[in-house]
């Protein structure tokens, strides 16, 4: 029996690649099965997983004709997957060789467990790493953010505390809710991020686990550099919002949410300003009618903040100038 299927999927990544399938080949929890997606790379890519797929038969193989995405090349590969859970890797990370027996070991112990978490470090670079707070047990003072008891949260527990990134996205689901709740593709980046909520949402218990996943930032990622692509993020969070409705969540928790969603309004017209010599002018254009769509979503007076940079104005105008007028203000007082 296949324990744990681990999704990667794959575009142009021949020169991390190798490191992450060599840490997945060398986990103490060898019944698992890894499901790589080629998303359509241009590089060495395919080259490198078919010679990792003839030497390893828990390796399989897919090519998409054209690239379309990470949730789309993960949905893509999900009818294939046989283990009891599921979980990703994206093909620039990697796994500490215990990872998927530690997170195992959880399952094993509680088996009212739908979801565990990893315990997840950033790493640069320049080989600085940062651990991801408050999900796992290896704190020695653990935070607020800590599941009390037998450290378990319920599944709208883990689920709101997800809708701010308290908790993480990375980690092992049981495959039935895996399945019934595939990748978000509304948008084409962020929206996969939708699917951990619900996740989450329809666990029994989430539980953190001391497996560690090494989350490599990488400066050549799409989320890593300069592009149009950082507004899809107001696309993949309304239909969020949308989802949460959907799901009946509770309306504190919806409304928590939408102050969350303003606030990704609001980034995205200070990533605009910050980089706005990187775009054309048509794609400065592009960006502000993303910006204005999301912005009307918001009816009239529906409880923004009142501060400078943050309110909700009559017009959409007038909210652009504020937010002008606020990140030149921040710029200057910076430099005095």
């Amino acid at each position: 029996m296949t324990k744990v299927s681990l999704l990667v999927a794959v575009y142009n990544a021949a020169d991390t690649l190798s490191r992450c399938l060599d840490s997945l080949l060398a986990q103490t929890l060898s019944d698992i099965q890894i499901i790589c997606i080629d998303d359509a790379s241009t590089d060495d890519s395919p080259a490198i997983l078919a010679r990792y797929a003839a030497a390893d038969s828990r390796i399989t193989t897919l090519r998409l004709p054209e690239n379309s995405g990470q949730a789309h090349a993960r949905n893509c590969g999900l009818p294939f997957a046989q283990g009891d859970f599921i979980g990703m890797a994206d093909a620039d990370d990697w796994l500490a060789p215990d990872a998927l027996e530690q997170a195992w070991q959880v399952i094993t112990d509680h088996p009212q467990t739908d979801a565990v978490l990893f315990d997840l470090v950033r790493v640069w670079p320049d080989g600085r790493e940062e651990r991801y707070p408050g999900s796992t047990s290896r704190q020695k003072k653990p935070s607020s953010l800590q599941p009390a008891g037998a450290q378990a949260w319920t599944g709208l527990e883990a689920m709101k505390l997800s809708l701010r990134w308290r908790i993480h996205g990375l980690y092992l689901v049981r495959a039935e809710i895996h399945k019934a709740y595939p990748y978000d593709e509304t948008a084409r980046l962020y929206s996969d991020d939708n699917t951990t909520r619900l996740h989450y949402l329809h666990s029994r218990e989430v539980r953190p686990s001391a497996g560690r996943y090494y989350y490599y930032q990488n400066p050549r990622s799409t989320t890593q550099r300069v592009s149009l692509l950082y507004f899809e993020s107001l696309h993949a969070q309304l239909h969020m919002s949308q989802m949460l409705k959907e799901e009946d969540v509770p309306l504190d928790v919806i409304a928590d949410y939408e102050q969350f969603r303003w606030l990704g309004v609001v980034d995205c017209c200070y990533y605009l300003y910050r980089h706005r010599k990187a775009f054309t002018p048509a794609e400065r254009s592009t960006a502000r009618q993303a910006i204005r769509k999301a912005y009307a979503t918001f009816p009239t007076g529906w409880g923004a903040p009142r501060k400078l940079g943050y309110r909700q104005c009559r017009t959409f105008r007038s909210f652009w100038l504020q937010e002008q007028l606020y990140f030149t203000l921040r710029r200057l007082l910076r430099r005095g």
